[in-house]
């Protein structure tokens, strides 16, 4: 499991400093950390990996439900009912150069992934058998906004809690990586390339 946190660490680190050469280090980081990660995972990994029915339509509608929810909160922090995440905002979106069919394509194909493998396929999945599954949701989720914040990154924090517990709870319920994976593509792609809110 070291190398994949390794990793995880690693893309952390490098999404803190924000280069405008991010997402051309994406496509091979997330691929190692993708292979590292499918090592580390505990057995049964293929058969979290098989989708099932009705998987795309539930992903679908819960990146929907948390676009939602991210349009509307930052709306009240920036203009709605206060200021105060005007700045970050501006700063997030001036920093990460997200907009374009390239990092579209590197979040929703390699970051996306990559994230889930790790913090569902391996974090998750392996504090389930000491937390119980509702646990692990919880004890993932809190390590993940932990590790936003040794970074620098309060504001990816911020928007970590909800979406991480959201597709903890997806992958605790449904028993498979398939939704979260899609959901997280989905939802990243919206917010950060195709319509970012502010």
């Amino acid at each position: 499991m070291l190398p994949a946190a390794a990793a995880a660490t690693a893309w952390a680190f490098l999404v803190a400093g924000s280069p405008r050469w991010l997402f051309l280090a994406a496509v091979p980081l997330c691929a190692i950390w993708l292979a590292l990660s499918a090592r580390a995972a505990p057995p049964g990994l293929a058969a979290r990996l098989r989708p099932r029915w009705g998987d795309l339509g539930l992903a679908l509608s819960i990146a929907l439900l948390l676009y939602a929810g991210a349009r509307a909160f930052l709306w009240a922090g920036c203009g709605g009912v206060s200021d105060v995440l005007c700045a970050p905002l501006a700063s997030t979106h001036a920093r990460f150069h997200a907009r374009g069919a390239g990092p579209a394509l590197a979040l929703g194909l390699l970051v996306a992934p990559a994230e889930e493998l790790f913090w569902r396929g391996v974090v998750q999945a392996r504090l389930a058998s000491r937390l119980g599954r509702w646990g692990a949701v919880a004890a993932a989720t809190g390590i993940a906004v932990a590790a936003a914040l040794v970074t620098g990154e309060p504001f990816l924090a911020l928007a970590t809690a909800p979406t991480f517990a959201a597709w903890g709870a997806l992958a605790a319920w449904r028993g498979s990586l398939v939704p979260s994976i899609a959901s997280h593509a989905a939802w990243t792609v919206l917010v950060a390339s195709v319509a970012p809110p502010g």
